[in-house]
């Protein structure tokens, strides 16, 4: 049968019969368009030598010329490419196969899953190398410059990894061996000997190296990677959800929260702001930004997370100076005793709740502050869109929107050409709970004191539609005059969409 059940010379032998028949392809062609050529002229005026479209379009064609000139791209002409693409394809995918079996004649850990990657064939001298230098950091004399050199030479020759020479690593090397690599990753304090040391890795190269890793290990080294990385999985213990039993906003509760897969997929039906359902974390500044970013540009956010071969996920996340990394994570996430999400969800698809868990793994808001869920509970919406589009947000009332004359901040004509302009718009209400009940009736349990909004749009006579990132269902957007604008919200704010 072969390794893995794979015949690797016999493949190899398909794909150069493979190359052969593309390089007939093309006579085939031109044969098949004598012959349908020919048959046209014989018959009478007004029949077709096929009934077939592709077919009739060959009549004619009996020097097929390339397609990037203009050429046919129908069968059989086209098989010139498609063959050769395939052959080449089976090529490199035979010497992934060899490699591995080379690897795992070695006594190398090899997984199933590697036998199927479209990469450079692995080298075990790569693997035995990165292996033995990340053991050297243990009992190193780092110098009066710190470690983070050393780190930055161990960080780039994981990165340079296949994902079968980086899973192989995983496996071979020792608890040990990894925890104490996060531990000198994260340790970036000073040494109290010299205070001009750099020690580990800031925290978005940090992220780079790990998330990279996460993104190519096998499924079956995930966990062990989780707990080597502890920092690689956001914590909800610091919620109000966890340390009240739900959110006393929206009045959702749970009886417990536990990490668990969800049942969805990341889309069903694309990208929308109806999609964005909050649930019990106290992120409505973060959740608000986000759901109308999917209103103006759901085909970028739906670019910006993609679902790895090991079944984890990664965001596209930006960080302070304007560039964006990918933030991978695994595939679970805040759920409660029946099953239920805890954290932002979807109808049906769950790539809300894997932009709001990338957010909770980096987002302090003073960059050394509180992380994780807790850390995203209570800020400013415009301090969410640096990290959703690399752009800062603005308070309206400094961003040139007002006209002569215009001096309240709050006037709904600004909000309208922030908005018509292509800007996201939030707005967000007062700290005030007497507003609960002294509201407009029409507005219902949609209105909420202590909270964040986005523009949905405006009615013809001006007035603004505004979201509730709670979601659609329960909380249909609501109409707001601008009397009822300056009694009831404040702080409207806006960022520019990619």
């Amino acid at each position: 049968m072969g390794f893995r059940g794979f015949d690797a010379p016999k493949l190899t032998a398909l794909a150069g019969d493979l190359d052969t028949l593309a390089g007939n392809a093309g006579k085939l062609h031109s044969r098949l368009a004598a012959l349908l050529t020919s048959a046209q002229q014989d018959l009478p005026s007004g029949q077709s030598a096929s009934r077939d479209p592709d077919l009739q379009a060959l009549v004619g064609d009996l020097v097929p010329m390339p397609s990037f000139f203009g050429g046919r791209r129908r069968l059989p002409g086209s098989l010139t490419g498609e063959l050769g693409d395939m052959q080449a394809s089976m090529k490199r995918r035979i010497k992934q196969l060899e490699g591995a079996q080379e690897l795992a004649g070695k006594g190398y850990p090899v997984a199933d899953g590697s036998v199927f990657l479209d990469e450079n064939a692995p080298d075990a001298k790569k693997i035995d190398e990165a292996l033995r230098n990340l053991r050297a950091l243990d009992g190193k004399d780092f110098g009066t410059n710190g470690n983070r050199d050393d780190l930055e030479r161990i960080s780039g020759e994981l990165d340079g990894l296949t994902a079968a020479e980086l899973d192989a690593l995983m496996t071979k090397a020792s608890p040990k061996d990894l925890a104490f690599y996060n531990e000198l990753l994260t340790d970036t304090g000073d040494s109290l000997w010299n205070p001009f040391d750099e020690n580990g890795l800031p925290e978005d190269r940090r992220r780079d190296t790990l998330s990279l890793m996460l993104s190519k290990i096998s499924p079956q080294n995930v966990p062990r990677f989780q707990t080597a990385f502890p920092g690689t999985q956001p914590t909800f213990t610091n919620t109000g959800a966890y340390e009240q039993g739900g959110n006393n906003q929206n009045g959702l509760t749970n009886s417990g929260i536990h990490w668990a897969p969800p049942g969805d997929p990341l889309f069903q039906n694309g990208v929308s702001a109806d999609d964005v359902n909050q649930n019990q974390f106290g992120d409505c500044w973060y959740v608000a930004s986000l759901a109308g970013l999917a209103q103006k540009n759901p085909r970028f956010v739906q670019e910006g997370i993609k679902e790895n071969p090991n079944g984890t996920v990664s965001v596209r996340v930006w960080d302070k100076e304007g560039a964006y990394h990918w933030v991978t994570m695994t595939a679970d996430l805040p759920t409660d005793q029946n099953g239920n999400p805890i954290s932002t969800y979807g109808n049906g698809e769950s790539w809300p709740a894997y932009y709001e868990k990338a957010f909770a793994m980096v987002y302090s808001e003073d960059g050394d502050g509180e992380r994780g869920y807790g850390g995203i509970e209570g800020d400013d919406p415009k301090k969410s869109a640096p990290y959703l589009t690399g752009r800062e947000g603005e308070d309206l009332r400094t961003g040139g929107f007002l006209g002569l004359g215009e001096h309240d901040d709050k006037n709904l004509g600004a909000l309208k050409r922030a908005f018509d302009s292509g800007q996201v718009v939030t707005v967000s209400t007062p700290a005030d709970e007497s507003l609960d009940k002294n509201h407009p009736q029409e507005w219902g349990s949609t209105y909420h004191s202590n909270h964040a909004y986005y523009v949905r749009g405006f009615t013809d006579d001006g007035q603004v539609i505004l979201g509730n990132p709670w979601g659609t269902s329960g909380y249909p957007p609501i109409t707001v005059t601008q009397e009822q604008f300056d009694q009831y919200f404040q702080s409207p704010e806006a960022f520019d969409v990619p």
